[in-house]
């Protein structure tokens, strides 16, 4: 039980994720969003297999270590000179509810209920969050069909062209805001843009070397 448990605490991570972007509306969420994940997943796939790394290997995966930390450390600052502009401009909040509204539409469709599908996986994420409760194996099946199909709408929904419209416009509002409020702000979008471009040849790297290459 205790390792359906682990799975489905994974699943719905994932799923926050998912509506965190989905429902949240901004090209740094995304950015965020992606780049851990990215990282993550290359140290967890390395440290599975750290006995039988040779030194070259190892020191790749320091590099890499040290790159998502830095990567984290400038997400961290640029998400909280996201969350000042939003407070500094009330209409930024309002482009964003709009978008969310925009995009749960279009998500929805045939029987299916975007709204209604993101509050039953918060639910279910309160649930289960603090552990106490553990989920049977057809729960944990039920809420990563549920995720998957989520999922799958909401990707269908970021290829419409009036939300990409919308969710640019509110990146570069949200971003013009931010920079207007914090100089340092520029110079951090673009060491997150070289630290991502590092992190992405670092991992290719790792990848050539698994494969012998």
């Amino acid at each position: 039980m205790s390792n359906w448990n682990q799975k489905l605490r994974k699943s719905m991570l994932a799923a926050g994720v998912c509506v965190a972007v989905g429902f949240g509306g901004t090209a740094l969420a995304q950015q965020g969003g992606q780049q851990a994940p990215h990282g993550g997943g290359a140290q967890g796939g390395a440290q599975g297999q750290m006995p039988e790394l040779s030194p070259e290997q190892q020191q790749l995966m320091e590099e890499m270590r040290a790159v998502q930390q830095e990567l984290q450390q400038t997400q961290q600052q640029l998400s909280q000179m996201e969350q000042q502009a939003y407070e500094s401009n009330p209409e930024l909040g309002q482009q964003r509810e709009a978008l969310q509204d925009k995009i749960a539409e279009k998500m929805s469709g045939g029987g299916y209920d975007a709204e209604k599908e993101f509050e039953e996986m918060k639910a279910t994420m309160s649930k289960y969050q603090d552990g106490e409760q553990q989920p049977s194996e057809s729960e944990v099946q039920a809420f990563q069909e549920k995720q998957q199909k989520f999922q799958q709408r909401q990707q269908q929904a970021f290829q419409d062209e009036e939300v990409q419209q919308m969710a640019e416009k509110l990146r570069s509002d949200v971003e013009s805001v931010m920079k207007k409020n914090n100089p340092e702000a520029e110079q951090l979008f673009n060491q997150m843009d070289e630290k991502a471009a590092e992190m992405e040849q670092l991992r290719e790297k790792a990848m050539q070397m698994q494969q012998g290459g």
